[in-house]
């Protein structure tokens, strides 16, 4: 099956804000540092390892966690940021955003199987079901229902990510990917659909 333009800027959708419980608890002033130095670190390879760093000084720090996800995910590393979403899921469990790193996370999988295909669908489901509404969260869900062959449940999400992101538009890539995601679900309805 033929992947949708997705996989070079589905990393970036994570690095969008949002509020958090975990982006606010108290950390240890040397492992905000390391944080906030990484946040702004020129490469990816840099913020994972600052990231690293910053969890051995605070295993239970969220926004570490969370950015070292992201790092991996830049890199390609689609299943070692896995790993570290699920122990950030362990420790903030149903916050929509971490649903929808986990989401990604599985959609950027090399060949995913169906049952992280499944279980990348559940995450990214219960994610949109939490407020906010995040068009991130319906674009991962389109790219899911895309890998899992319902095109037409997969349109229905990009175009729901692309009116929220009408609501509060992001940067031209994001949007733009949001788009390419709706054509690409679209032209694949068109060559998949059965003839009347």
């Amino acid at each position: 099956m033929r992947r949708p333009f997705f996989a070079a800027g589905l990393w970036a959708l994570l690095a969008l804000p949002a509020a958090g419980g975990w982006r606010d608890a108290s950390l240890p002033p040397e492992a905000a540092q390391l944080n906030r130095t990484a946040d702004n670190a020129a490469s990816s390879e840099t913020a994972a390892r600052l990231y690293a760093q910053s969890i051995r000084l605070c295993p239970s720090n969220g926004p570490a966690l969370y950015g070292l996800g992201r790092a991996l995910l830049d890199q390609d590393r689609a299943a070692d940021a896995l790993k570290v979403f699920r122990r950030l899921d362990a420790l903030c469990p149903a916050d929509p955003e971490i649903l929808e790193a986990l989401a990604a996370a599985l959609a950027r999988l090399p060949e995913p199987r169906r049952a992280e295909i499944a279980e990348g669908l559940a995450f990214a489901e219960q994610a949109i079901q939490l407020p906010p509404a995040r068009p991130q969260a319906w674009h991962v869900l389109s790219v899911l229902r895309y890998l899992d062959g319902d095109y037409a449940a997969a349109a229905e999400a990009a175009r729901r990510a692309r009116e929220l992101d009408a609501l509060t538009p992001s940067d031209p890539e994001t949007t733009a990917l949001y788009q390419q995601q709706e054509i690409a679900c679209n032209d694949a309805l068109s060559v998949f659909s059965p003839l009347d």
